[in-house]
């Protein structure tokens, strides 16, 4: 019980308190951007060729602010933020836009895990029994 009070739940705790103060700043950074990404995208599409009419373009503009969790005051779109976040709902990403983040994670996710595995094996075989010989001649410590 004493190993739960003075370790463990303090722990816990300041996990916790670190993931939230994490998420609060991937929300605010890009807030406190000067560049505004749907107008970004906006001005990406019209660049390609295509004519947007005013009307076409403001009716997309509040789609995609509403798409991306932009709309409301700046706390709406916190509780919004974590709202999306527990559902696990990240929404259209900004840069491969109509796809998911969530398929561009999963798609992703198999090669970091490889890549993960691989990296991790190779630096403990690299830090344990194959760097032992070099230690001796270089240090003239055995281990």
């Amino acid at each position: 019980m004493d190993f739960l009070k003075r370790y463990l739940l303090p722990r816990l705790i300041q996990y916790l308190v670190v993931i939230v103060i994490g998420i609060t700043f991937v929300f605010l950074i890009p807030r406190l951007s000067p560049v505004d990404p749907v107008q970004q995208l906006i001005n990406t599409i019209r660049m390609q060729g295509t004519y947007l009419d005013p009307q076409a373009a403001e009716k997309l503009t509040e789609t995609l602010k509403e798409l991306y969790g932009l709309k409301g005051s700046l706390l709406q779109q916190y509780l919004a933020f974590w709202k999306r976040l527990v559902r696990g709902d990240f929404g259209p990403s900004l840069f491969q836009f109509p796809i998911p983040v969530v398929s561009l994670i999963k798609s992703s996710l198999p090669w970091t895990t490889g890549l993960l595995t691989v990296s991790t094996i190779i630096s403990d075989f690299e830090a344990g029994s194959a760097s032992q010989p070099f230690l001796h001649i270089y240090t003239g410590f055995s281990a």
